[in-house]
């Protein structure tokens, strides 16, 4: 958002106004170039991300969710994407910002930004909690796996009508310089009151010597002004800090049921011949369970932090607001969107199955079949479709995401 007004009785915060306004410099050097490569990388893997998930092998209800996730963090990256190609190589000039159409251009890219962000986040619940069910609750679980394409139409509807109070905290406004022909320094920069206006006006009319100039600014509304800590507490507390208590709580009972699974699995043990299929099936949910943490904590690591700042900007001061919570806000948009564009590492790191249908999809079928020669001409006794060394049968099954 933009600047907001100083109040009066002013709370002074050292360290924000000298420490972050060196981070503030320094991160704003850097922070549109890397965006840009985040975009760019992000738009890729959630590209392939949706493409490998949609398999008619990896269809499952959780597949679903992580594909519903993949595109909106695939909007997130697109939106984000000409923002940051703009600042990072100014291809468009300070003027050419403060033109009407750029300001149109603005808003809707923050409109666009949270509304995507919004529903990743709607999504990402929806994830834990599905996992949450399957793992601690199995009895509720067809109940809740049959609404899930229900749910993910749902995030993306309620998503918008969650982010209103948003769209009305911003507004387009001008604001109208009268500059000198001669040389273009700015006459005026502040508002010019009725009595200047006609002054300048007439001698614009007589000698030519001035001309209007009128600049266009993404600015907060006068809703926000008036409601501002109504609105911080809304936005910190409903859109950022349930969401995030709302996954830990289930990210904390997950590791739990891990850790109870492990105990289990170890009193198991002693008698492989007969829980081995029973112990097989376990190792593939404790995978997805891991890697669905995984997800989850990356999450929590960048909505946390923004979550608390707009707590703390809605109880101290619109200050904090100003010298603190604004100044990171590049890194908060930065951690955002490396949130966004990460989960492809994850999922070929940590999911078998995953890893095997990218194979299948975009490895060359030449190179697969060169993989299958050399192993078996090493002596292995068994090679499946993917070029992958088979040796026991419970070592083909696969993990489901």
């Amino acid at each position: 958002m933009s600047t907001l007004d100083m109040t009066n009785n002013t709370i002074e915060f050292p360290f924000c106004q000298n420490n972050l306004d060196e981070f503030h410099t320094f991160f704003n050097a850097i922070n549109f170039k890397l965006s840009l490569c985040i975009c760019i990388f992000g738009c890729i893997t959630n590209v392939l991300n949706f493409i490998v998930l949609s398999q008619k092998d990896l269809r499952t209800h959780i597949n679903y969710i992580l594909t519903g996730l993949a595109i909106s963090d695939f909007l997130v990256m697109l939106v984000y994407f000409p923002y940051a190609l703009d600042h990072a190589f100014s291809i468009n000039s300070r003027p050419e910002r403060l033109t009407y159409g750029y300001a149109h251009y603005i808003y809707t890219h923050a409109m666009l930004s949270q509304t995507a962000h919004t529903v990743s986040i709607f999504l990402t619940i929806t994830l834990a909690l599905w996992r949450y069910i399957s793992v601690c609750h199995p009895s509720c679980k067809n109940a809740f796996m049959n609404r899930t394409l229900w749910a993910i139409i749902a995030s993306y509807v309620i998503s918008p009508i969650i982010c209103l109070p948003y769209y009305m905290s911003l507004t387009i406004q001008s604001k109208s310089t009268y500059v000198y022909k001669g040389n273009m320094t700015e006459y005026k920069t502040s508002n010019i009151n009725d009595t200047e206006s006609q002054f300048l006006a007439t001698i614009d009319e007589e000698n030519g010597d001035f001309e209007k100039y009128t600049k266009y600014y993404v600015q907060v509304s006068s809703f926000y002004m008036s409601y501002n800590q109504a609105f911080l507490w809304v936005y910190s507390v409903i859109i950022k800090l349930l969401p995030c208590m709302l996954l830990t709580y289930f990210s904390v009972q997950l590791v739990r049921t891990l850790y109870e699974a492990k105990k289990r699995k170890e009193k198991l043990s002693g008698n492989l011949q007969m829980s081995a299929k029973l112990l097989n099936k376990k190792k593939q949910a404790d995978r997805t369970t891991k890697m669905l943490i995984a997800v989850l904590f990356l999450f929590l690591i960048t909505e946390v932090p923004q979550g608390i700042l707009g707590l703390m900007s809605a109880v101290l001061h619109q200050d904090f607001y100003l010298h603190c919570y604004q100044k990171l806000g590049d890194l908060m948009d930065f951690l955002a969107l490396l949130n966004s564009s990460i989960n492809f590492i994850l999922y070929c790191s940590m999911s078998r199955q995953f890893r095997d249908a990218f194979t299948k999809i975009f490895l060359p079928r030449c190179l697969v079949r060169t993989q299958r020669r050399i192993a078996n001409g090493n002596g292995f006794a068994e090679v499946d479709s993917h070029g992958r060394h088979v040796e026991t049968m419970h070592e083909t099954q696969m993990t489901q995401l």
